[in-house]
């Protein structure tokens, strides 16, 4: 029964050990997409997890469910990215307005710029796509992107650290609880 369990924990122990090689923040933590009407607005942060007073580059897509004929051509997003818009953008910390990115016409359905936040925290961006509403107008989209102080990518390996530690710690009461034979 001992070895059994034993052997159950060292498999598991084990398989756990890859864990630190992966451990980041969760996925698309900063990439997002919404939709309004036909169009789909999808905004993304390289790195995912931007620092405070570091650039980051911060990247826009656009497309238009409209443009595709049947389901089929609607999961190629090439079918169906736009092939020009305007587009602007207003960011806010705290409910103030801590920046813009002036209105522009891109010939393409991505595009990508460099900015900076200067605080830790959450942001709120409006991405205002122009011209593509009702009767031409203005559609607004928000998302949110965090931004991290700049020890932010150590918290990982910090909780990667402390799982490997409970595992080696649970292994070695083990292992010394089986040495020590019973006074009986």
């Amino acid at each position: 029964m001992k070895s059994t369990a034993i052997m159950v924990f060292l498999i598991l122990g084990v398989s756990l050990l890859p864990a630190p090689n992966y451990a980041s923040a969760h996925n698309n933590l900063n990439s997002d997409d919404q939709t309004i009407g036909n169009y789909e607005v999808q905004v993304a942060t390289d790195p995912e997890i931007p620092d405070a007073n570091q650039p980051f580059k911060l990247s826009f897509r656009v497309l238009n469910h409209e443009s595709a004929s049947n389901i089929f051509n609607s999961l190629n997003t090439q079918v169906s990215e736009v092939s020009n818009f305007r587009m602007g953008a207003r960011i806010y910390y705290n409910d103030q307005l801590v920046g813009t990115i002036p209105v522009q016409s891109f010939d393409k359905g991505e595009w990508s710029t460099y900015y900076t936040f200067h605080e830790t925290g959450n942001h709120v961006v409006d991405v205002d796509l122009y011209d593509v509403g009702p009767n031409g107008k203005t559609l607004t989209f928000t998302y949110n992107i965090t931004v991290l102080n700049i020890f932010g990518n150590l918290f990982p390996y910090i909780i990667s650290s402390g799982g490997i530690a409970f595992v080696v710690i649970v292994a070695w009461a083990l292992i010394t609880r089986r040495k020590i034979k019973p006074k009986h």
